[in-house]
């Protein structure tokens, strides 16, 4: 009773029996998630021996979030967030056990698994932004950046059970049974959503208009969403260095088999590298869910800023496998912690009228970026090498974040006060489901 007092304690959102149930979900989705990408990367890689085609297959994994993931925000706003999660990772469960099927089946060919995965992606823009928006449904506002930062140890952290077991997988018995294992873990998430009690209030469905509404008011909707981040200068520079920082600094999973056999490690080093991201990712979200000072905020953000760039030159400079797996950990640590940093900033004053289509955006602009330059990177490596795609992007982010931090009075603001500026007249915003959230509270 004492640990499980003191954990509630450090870890407030926890109190909710409802959000515990999402974490959990998140932790085994997004493990599944990463199973996922362990053992589509080296099955292609050992079909092709070609990092373009790695890029590929990440590419229609990604790119599902620029076109779907707006419109599934849109929809998130109008319908009951849980319903939409249930569809979406149903839809999930499907496709990663047919690829398990044919692969184990030894009939799968490389446009399987690229079909396969934009299905995947397919489903997973349209979790996202439902499970984003329904995050501060189930806290209370003050307890939003640890809900956020917990959620990110679940999505980045299960990059180390999804590639350990998945890495044994392949090594003993095969990328199927790393598909079957992804299938397996898909459906814990899919029973612990299931489980969630909370549902959309009768006044908010009515507003909503359900499924049918979202789907006829689609278009407007997303040019409201749009409007709402023209107009807050704060929403839309943050958006776009979230769009700079993983275009330059998280777009290299296509590299990393090609890095993996440079470095001599083969399928080995490939799996330690996820797993040393995974850890990385750990450390650095636990270490921000403990935070409470704003001021302690801002630092936490300028050192993952900073750390983002540095993590990828170790990468692209790194000749042997424990200075690759180092460089893998500092890059889990620092982009997991800007990541979840730039969350809650946009969490923390978007109305949740518009989270979803708010954060549907923020996605698509890093999802877009991650999936164009995965593509390009991949197929670029296999013409100059992967050490020059890692050392001059890792410059260029290091160079355009101090430019930033120096030179745009939002950015210098949110570092030294670890919160964005006050709109002028304006009070700060309620998030909105922050009173829902004691129907979904309960130890």
């Amino acid at each position: 009773m004492a640990v499980r007092s003191a954990l509630l304690a450090r870890m407030p959102a926890l109190q909710s029996a409802d959000y515990r149930l999402l974490f959990i979900s998140g932790f085994f989705t997004a493990g599944s998630r990463w199973a996922m990408v362990l053992g589509r990367g080296w099955l292609v890689f050992e079909m092709t021996d070609s990092a373009t085609a790695v890029g590929a297959v990440t590419f229609s994994s990604f790119i599902p979030f620029v076109f779907i993931g707006p419109v599934a925000g849109a929809i998130a706003d109008r319908v009951d967030r849980r319903q939409q999660l249930l569809v979406t990772t149903a839809v999930a469960v499907a496709s990663a056990t047919v690829l398990a099927v044919i692969t184990i089946a030894d009939v799968v060919e490389l446009w399987h698994v690229v079909a396969l995965s934009l299905v995947s992606g397919v489903a997973q823009a349209g979790t996202v932004p439902a499970r984003t928006a329904m995050m501060p449904n189930l806290v209370p506002r003050e307890q939003l950046l640890n809900a956020v930062a917990l959620g990110s140890i679940a999505q980045h952290g299960s990059r180390i059970i999804g590639p350990i077991f998945g890495a044994a997988l392949l090594a003993f018995a095969g990328a199927g049974y790393v598909f079957l294992f992804s299938t397996v873990l898909l459906s814990l998430g899919l029973f612990g959503v299931w489980r969630i009690r909370f549902r959309q209030s009768e006044a908010a469905a009515a507003a909503g208009g359900g499924l049918g509404r979202a789907l006829l008011s689609i278009g407007g909707d997303l040019r409201e969403g749009v409007a709402y981040v023209q107009r807050d200068r704060r929403v839309a520079t943050m958006m776009v260095m979230v769009m700079v920082h993983c275009g330059l600094t998280m777009s290299f999973d296509s590299m990393m088999p090609t890095l993996s056999t440079i470095v001599g490690g083969a399928s080995t080093i490939y799996g330690a590298i996820l797993v040393g991201i995974g850890t990385g990712a750990i450390i650095g979200t636990f270490a921000l869910s403990l935070v409470s000072s704003p001021v302690a905020t801002g630092r936490a953000l300028a050192l993952a800023g900073f750390g983002s760039g540095v993590a990828m030159l170790v990468l692209g400079v790194a000749t042997f496998p424990a200075a690759v797996i180092a460089g893998a950990m500092l890059a889990g640590a620092t982009q997991a912690t800007f990541m979840a940093l730039s969350a809650v900033f946009i969490q923390q004053v978007v109305p949740d009228e518009l989270r979803g289509r708010v954060m549907s955006l923020y996605i698509m602009m890093a999802s877009s970026h991650m999936a164009i330059l995965n593509f390009g990177f991949g197929w670029a490596a296999d013409g100059i090498g992967v050490r020059v795609l890692l050392i001059v992007p890792a410059l260029l982010w290091s160079a355009f974040f101090l430019a930033s931090a120096l030179g745009l009075s939002e950015v210098r603001y949110m570092l030294r006060r670890g919160e964005f500026r006050p709109l002028p007249g304006a009070t700060p915003a309620a998030v909105a489901g922050g009173g829902e959230a004691g129907g979904g509270a309960g130890s």
